[in-house]
């Protein structure tokens, strides 16, 4: 994600992440939600992928990215999907929160409010998404096919959520747990409303990105593009201003079965490299605030 982007070799993953994030952070724990892994649908359930998602908890008591330390306590949510081969990690992408990080500092470099609730994202409700023993493959393929599903109705629908796409797939307590500057709704009406009703007024479907992995493991599963989806601003999704200019999403979402049912999800956004593909620098306002 940015200002990261793609690294390549050991030493340049750790010079350019690791090392600045442990130097602004440390001591630092892992606090994982979510564990699982899985054989990859999109490429014919040939390539493992192992996925962590949950928050770095560490003293935010030196500069990063510019940013000036909160000097207090920081919970930065994070998710990483590893592609293994011989017991080693081949590839990984990874995803930080820094609007949430931002807001538990009270910085707002985004010009309108969330229309969901920012909060410290809680993990599953049955406390039960860390999958250290083994499961039955084919509940797994379950959760992925109901996902696959959900994805392509919402695309044959051009990025809506109507009412009929909701109840046919989702729970009626589901909960959506999404990035910095957009937030968390919950139950149909509170999602709508804090989520996908400003996604379809403010912003305008180009064409979308298949996904690079899609895994699932008991009632646990989801996916990472880069991108996933390119849009247009048509005016006000997080304070956006109209634009011709086509920019990209780059997006994980993982979710929770409730039997034949979508019940939660977690979402992040790569928002920043969003903005910065239409000329507007979100670490750069942060910093000058």
């Amino acid at each position: 994600m940015h200002p990261f982007h793609e690294q390549n070799g050991v030493d340049a993953v750790c010079e350019n992440f690791w090392t600045p994030f442990k130097t602004a952070f440390g001591p630092i724990q892992r606090r994982p939600d979510l564990f699982l892994a899985g054989r990859n649908q999109l490429d014919g359930w040939t390539t493992t992928w192992v996925v962590e998602m949950g928050h770095f908890l560490g003293l935010w008591d030196n500069p990063w990215l510019g940013l000036a330390p909160g000097q207090r306590n920081a919970f930065i949510r994070y998710v990483e999907f590893h592609r293994v081969e011989d017991g080693q990690i081949i590839e990984t992408a990874c995803y930080i929160d820094i609007l949430n990080l931002l807001a538990q500092n009270g910085r707002f470099p985004l010009q309108k409010a969330a229309t969901g609730l920012e909060i410290l994202t809680p993990g599953p409700r049955t406390h039960a998404g860390l999958q250290y023993e083994p499961c039955d493959e084919s509940d797994g393929h379950t959760t992925v096919s109901l996902i696959a599903d959900m994805v392509a109705d919402l695309r044959a629908n051009t990025v809506c959520s109507p009412e009929d796409h909701m109840k046919r797939f989702w729970t009626p307590d589901m909960c959506w747990f999404g990035p910095g500057g957009i937030g968390t709704s919950a139950f149909y009406t509170g999602y709508r409303r804090g989520h996908s009703g400003p996604f379809e007024e403010g912003l305008e479907y180009v064409k979308h990105t298949e996904h690079v992995a899609r895994i699932g493991e008991g009632m646990f599963g989801g996916f990472f593009g880069y991108p996933s989806l390119t849009v247009r601003s048509t005016g006000g999704f997080l304070g956006l201003p109209v634009s011709e200019t086509a920019a990209d999403m780059r997006i994980v979402d993982l979710y929770r079965r409730e039997g034949s049912k979508l019940a939660e999800n977690w979402i992040f956004i790569d928002i920043h490299h969003f903005f910065a593909m239409q000329g507007i620098d979100l670490l750069e306002r942060a910093a000058s605030e």
